[in-house]
């Protein structure tokens, strides 16, 4: 059939199989791919798509991501905190940027395409004559000076 820059919106991801965990596991010698730490128990171990299932092609013969989503050289075993780390980027309970993060990566796309697609909409537009396509984000305006609230106004210093 065809390859896909990314998977249709009705795909849904298959589950990992436990033979394709174990196998990963095997593959690692039970250390974590990103540091080479021991991995503890199965509630501290989480499997991870690299490269993000996001970011690759789809086949439509196959009905499956290139490389396939269960392969098990294209999954890591890793502990919870690098896994939530990869996923949403550096911080603790609140995050300073998740650019690089598989999240950040997926959110840039799609405003690149959403961008992309408003231009092609646009150049067709003036292409053809029709009416030019309303932007998805209007454009704000910066408030005057003499609109913003006025304070309360400081005594004067030298009060003598």
């Amino acid at each position: 059939m065809a390859i896909l820059d990314r998977a249709p919106p009705d795909w849904k991801r298959p589950p990992i199989p436990c033979k394709v965990k174990l196998q990963v596991l095997i593959n690692q010698h039970g250390r974590s791919k990103i540091d080479k730490e021991r991995l503890g128990t199965v509630d501290n171990t989480h499997f991870d798509h690299r490269p993000p299932l996001e970011a690759r092609k789809f086949d439509t013969a196959k009905w499956d991501t290139v490389p396939a989503a269960n392969d098990p050289a294209h999954i890591q075993a890793i502990t919870v905190e690098q896994h939530d780390k990869l996923t949403n980027g550096p911080g603790g309970s609140t995050r300073i940027t998740t650019r690089g993060s598989d999240t950040g990566e997926r959110s840039r796309t799609r405003n690149i395409r959403r961008s992309h697609d408003e231009h092609q909409a646009v150049m067709e537009a003036k292409a053809t004559g029709r009416p030019r396509p309303k932007p998805t984000k209007p454009k704000q305006k910066i408030r005057s000076r003499s609109s913003f609230p006025s304070g309360r106004k400081f005594e004067s210093r030298r009060q003598a």
